[in-house]
Parts: C-alpha cells; structure tokens; sequence
C-alpha cells in the first residue's frame, strides 16, 4: 500500500493577515469608543481635542436676576481636574467645558455648526440635572423653558446676544460668536484655559470677537 502524501502545511497569504489586523482594529476601536462613552448619550462622536476650529462662546444663565453657574467638564469622560478646572479627560464632546466660567470650547475637526440647543443636550447627557437652591431640576432651554423655569403669565425667557434680543433659542449658532482673543480678552473668563485667538480651519476667524451670550428669566410684573 501506498503511504499517504504528508500535507504540507500552507501559508496564509499576506493580505489575509493584514485584513485580520485590520478588522480587530476596528473592533477594537468601536470597543474602546462605547467604553469611553458608557453612560453617556452624546450626540456627537466623542474623540480627543482638536483645534482646526477652535472658538469660545461665553454663555451667562440670570435666573430672577442671580447668575448660575455652568459646571466645569461638561461633555469631558472622565474629566482629571486641576484646581477646579477639567485640564484632561479620555474624550471630549465638540461642545464642552473646562471651567465654571460659562465659557464653552467649541473644538472641531471640521466646520460645523453647532448650536446652543446641542449645548445643553451634552450638558443633560454629562450631568442629567442642576442643584438650584437645594432642588434639582432638570437641564433643558427652550423659548418656554430654562433649567426647569417655564414662562407663564408672570414670567418670560429672554435671549440676548451682544445685547439685543434673539429670537432663534435653540437654534442660535455657536460658531460666529467667539468670545476670547489673545489681546484685550485673555482675562477671566478666558483665562486660563481659553486664551488666545480662536481657529478657524487655517484661517483668520471672520466673525470678530468679545460676542456675549445670555438666557435670562425674568418676571414680567
């Protein structure tokens, strides 16, 4: 009887390892992002810092005429402080914070516009609720609704940008209203983490700066 042929044991080609590098890169990539997203519903893909387009809003909450305060490290997972200041954290949303200055970094790859409604969604998703007066309530803005203050017969909500009222709530964009430049503004609130002049995908930012933002609740009587 004849001996069976020894099987020779054969290669696996080259572009067959390369495509299974490739595929528990991506695997384990999508890992790593829902791991660092867990408990979160960002709305946005949450990546580390970028500033092609970097730009600072100021944005003031006046609630019955007292101010309040927008927390540090909103849209930060795992934010590491520093003094009371977010300086790091393993992602970031495009629209975050890293003090409670009411600052808000807007940092992009790209030119999108982000507006003042998907603030105060990340803001939800990071902390859920605000402490005013030892009662929580919820983080929600509307032209009916700020923070859980809702306009009535007594009460309305007043948006003002650079001081004039706006009627766009929700929608306002967030890109043409840089606050911060490195002259004349490199004070608080912009200092120490929001200095100097705001990027604008390698070109000079054409909006100007030292724009305010402000959401005020007042008493119609």
């Amino acid at each position: 009887m004849r001996r069976p042929k020894k099987y020779r044991r054969r290669r696996i080609p080259w572009f067959v390892i390369l495509l299974g590098i490739f595929v528990a890169v991506i695997v384990g990539g999508i890992a790593f992002y829902k791991n660092q997203q867990a408990g979160y519903n960002f709305p946005f893909p949450c990546l580390s810092e970028v500033a092609n387009y970097h730009i600072h809003p100021y944005l003031r909450i006046v609630i019955n005429g007292e101010n309040i305060t927008i927390p540090a490290a909103i849209g930060i997972v795992n934010p590491q402080y520093q003094n009371g200041i977010a300086v790091g954290g393993t992602c970031f949303e495009p629209l975050h914070t890293h003090d409670a200055t009411g600052i808000i970094h807007v940092e992009s790859a790209g030119n999108t516009n982000y507006t003042l409604s998907e603030f105060f969604q990340i803001w939800n998703d990071t902390y859920h609720s605000i402490t005013l007066g030892g009662v929580n309530h919820p983080v929600v803005f509307s032209n009916t609704d700020i923070l859980g203050f809702r306009a009535d017969s007594t009460h309305r909500i007043v948006l003002l940008v650079d001081g004039q009222p706006s009627s766009e709530y929700q929608s306002l964009v967030l890109n043409t209203l840089d606050y911060c430049r490195s002259t004349g503004r490199n004070v608080p609130p912009c200092y120490p983490t929001a200095g100097g002049d705001p990027a604008y995908g390698g070109i000079a930012y054409p909006y100007g700066t030292e724009h305010t933002i402000v959401i005020e609740y007042l008493s119609t009587a």
